[in-house]
């Protein structure tokens, strides 16, 4: 069995050898096949790279995907998906991973048996690098009615498996035959932000229910890579890079509230903004 890392990377080269080293010190049985695409960096990333696969220790393959730079989080990740899916079995689990983040040694195994173990889509919580006692992100439900994603509380110490309705591609494990019936990342439709969790919510209704794992985590570097709202009010609207895109709102709750009437959803869109 194998595990399956996808990681998108842009001109963050020192953030990006770091979280290879992590990957590359993991203590697991199993191998592990890490496809970072690098979408036109010009920092010295793919120099970095290429470096990085000749250096890969035993049990590890690390390739690469070149983009052009215009592919955001969703072209990039579905690029890979669309390479890796001939090897992807059933029994394997693929993991979505930022770059952006320190992986303890342990995260990627504990992360792919709770995975093959429970059946389940299966995210990690976020922890604070410099204190990995105080948690950033522990998932979140989502409530139709007001069209709201809701984070869950930091600040309740839990243990075991946590119901949760969306999980980010920060961190997260999908079993590989998710893959395998053909499921990838509509970045036509959402080019960037809400990509990742609009893709959680179709690949649960394959009959994998989302789970967090509340003792599996990851650290935030200094919470690199999170986007801010831009103050010019149209280009926050519009831009892919907005985390308040409105083209993109709608296409995610079309896809979390499919049975919902468009001029419900409508309104319900129009009271949210």
């Amino acid at each position: 069995m194998t595990v399956h890392i996808l990681t998108p990377v842009h001109n963050r080269c020192e953030l990006t050898d770091r979280f290879i080293s992590d990957l590359y010190s993991q203590e697991t049985e199993e191998d592990l096949r890490i496809v970072v695409i690098n979408d036109g960096s010009t920092d010295g990333t793919a120099d970095m790279l290429t470096q990085r696969m000749r250096a890969a220790p035993r049990g590890v393959a690390l390739s690469v995907i070149d983009g052009d730079g215009s592919w955001w989080w969703a072209e990039a990740m579905a690029r890979a998906i669309d390479l890796v899916r001939p090897n992807i079995n059933i029994d394997d689990v693929v993991i979505f991973m930022n770059d952006d983040i320190s992986v303890p040694p342990t995260a990627v195994s504990a992360l792919s048996s709770t995975c093959r173990l429970h059946k389940c889509i299966t995210q990690a919580v976020l922890r604070q690098v410099n204190d990995v006692e105080t948690v950033l992100d522990r998932g979140a439900r989502i409530d139709g009615r007001t069209l709201s994603v809701l984070p869950l509380q930091t600040d309740v110490p839990r243990n075991g498996l946590t119901p949760v309705d969306v999980a980010p591609g920060r961190t997260v494990a999908f079993p590989g035959v998710v893959f395998t019936r053909g499921l990838n990342i509509n970045f036509k439709r959402l080019p960037h932000h809400l990509a990742d969790i609009e893709f959680s919510v179709r690949a649960s209704r394959e009959g994998f229910p989302i789970r967090l794992a509340e003792d599996v985590f990851t650290l935030s570097i200094n919470e690199a890579g999170l986007t801010r709202s831009s103050a010019n009010p149209y280009r926050r609207l519009t831009h892919i890079s907005s985390p308040d895109r409105l083209r993109s709102y709608w296409a995610f709750w079309r896809t979390v509230l499919p049975e919902l009437p468009r001029w419900i959803l409508a309104i319900r869109f129009v009271r949210y903004l």
